[in-house]
């Protein structure tokens, strides 16, 4: 009997040192970033990782940064892409895992997310064994406008002298908001990562996809994981603008369709101005580069950029571009629709959880729609010249007066700018 009652104690103490261990074991963590790609945002750039401060200045001026298989052109020149990212707490030997989807999303039973090979490149930043060439200091000035209205507002523009400020001036002239987003995820020592897609599945998404419905993902590194996603979290529409006239002497006025599962918009326009200068202006009451909030925003911070007057409320449908700010007419145009995140976990998380709450998994979906186009110019020429199918951005005649920033996306100033940070 003694024997008995120590077996079973033993039994019983195993039992709770590894339901505790169990518990102590972080949660898988899986992603959905799902975006809607219009105009010329199908030149930023691909990868769907957090992007360096070099990558910020490009992507953000120079379109969204998204990640994803694309669909073929919707009506509009409007794509869809889709990220698929997956962290599990071990780590096997031969790492699998599939996301099976809904018969809505026609794409088939599921998709495959891969454990990417580590890389044998050499990184871009890494030193050769020739001499660094001296970088240049950078010329021109940035002048800095924001808000929406009909005149510019006293105070503005504020004003960056490339060739002649301190670091400490460049610093704050090109502060951002720090968005306080949750890290997604990525390779890390002791986790298995996969991704969708890859270079063994790239496929295109329909047109008429959707991802309404039951989706499941499997893994031999990580719990099984359940959700559903509805309506709201479904692809979002591509932005429409239905003005978008710019002017010399006048403020260039925008309008564009309500998307109905946005929580928020923002947009911002960047041009060139006589030699080497720039002009950048972003929709909020505040000055600051528009880079950072170009790409997924967290809901929460949405929200309280909007009380802020930094993001504008979904109910806005119009804005306009203050009088003289581009005084020759032309300028790239970029606008950002936010969606509604989807947070998941399992179990769900009750309302007073204990600081030391972990669950089995957590799941984040969450959506952005864009566009970028030319101010002034007709959103479907824009779209199909995005496409390929006309326009050429990259060989545009440089206009009488300034600088056409669309003659080639990567020329100066803002390859001066790249230059700031080694690029």
């Amino acid at each position: 009997m003694g024997r008995m009652r120590f077996a079973l104690a033993g039994s019983l103490m195993l039992s709770a040192i590894s339901a505790a261990q169990a518990a102590d074991k972080p949660p898988a963590k899986y992603w959905m970033s799902v975006s809607t790609e219009a105009g010329m945002s199908g030149l930023g750039m691909g990868g769907g990782e957090m992007p360096g401060v070099g990558d910020m200045v490009t992507s953000g001026l120079l379109g969204g940064i998204f990640g994803g298989g694309a669909s073929q052109a919707d009506v509009g020149g409007a794509k869809r892409h889709l990220l698929l990212q997956l962290n599990g707490p071990n780590t096997p030997a031969d790492p699998n895992a599939d996301e099976f989807i809904p018969p809505g999303q026609k794409m088939g039973e599921s998709l495959k997310l891969l454990t990417p090979l580590p890389s044998s490149k050499l990184s871009r930043r890494e030193t050769t064994t020739e001499e660094a060439p001296e970088m240049e200091k950078p010329k021109g000035r940035i002048l800095m406008y924001w808000g929406c209205g009909d005149k510019i507002r006293a105070g503005q523009p504020k004003i960056l002298d490339m060739a002649s400020a301190t670091p400490q001036q460049y610093g704050s002239f090109f502060k951002a908001f720090n968005i306080n987003s949750p890290r997604g995820p990525r390779p890390a020592s002791g986790w298995t990562y996969a991704r969708w897609p890859h270079e063994k599945d790239n496929q295109s998404i329909p047109k008429d996809s959707s991802l309404i419905g039951s989706h499941t993902v499997k893994a031999n590194y990580a719990p099984e994981i359940r959700f559903d996603i509805p309506r709201q979290q479904d692809f979002m529409d591509p932005v429409i603008f239905t003005e978008n006239s710019a002017k010399p002497g006048t403020a260039a006025s925008l309008r564009w369709k309500s998307i109905p599962n946005a929580s928020g918009y923002f947009t911002m326009a960047m041009g060139g101005m006589g030699e080497g200068d720039m002009v950048i202006w972003v929709s909020s009451e505040t000055p600051h580069m528009g880079w950072s909030l170009m790409d997924y925003v967290p809901t929460g911070e949405v929200n309280k950029l909007i009380k802020e007057r930094v993001v504008m409320p979904s109910s806005t449908t119009e804005c306009k571009i203050p009088k003289d700010v581009f005084k020759d007419g032309g300028g790239m145009l970029q606008f950002i629709a936010y969606g509604h995140d989807l947070n998941l976990s399992h179990p769900a998380k009750p309302k007073n959880a204990p600081k030391d709450w972990m669950p089995d998994w957590t799941a984040k979906i969450r959506l952005k729609s864009t566009t970028m186009t030319m101010l002034g110019e007709d959103m479907d020429k824009a779209a199909v010249g995005a496409a390929g199918q006309g326009r050429d951005y990259t060989s545009q005649p440089r206009k009488k007066g300034g600088t056409d920033i669309l003659e080639n996306p990567l020329n100066n100033p803002i390859k001066s700018i790249k230059g700031l940070f080694g690029l």
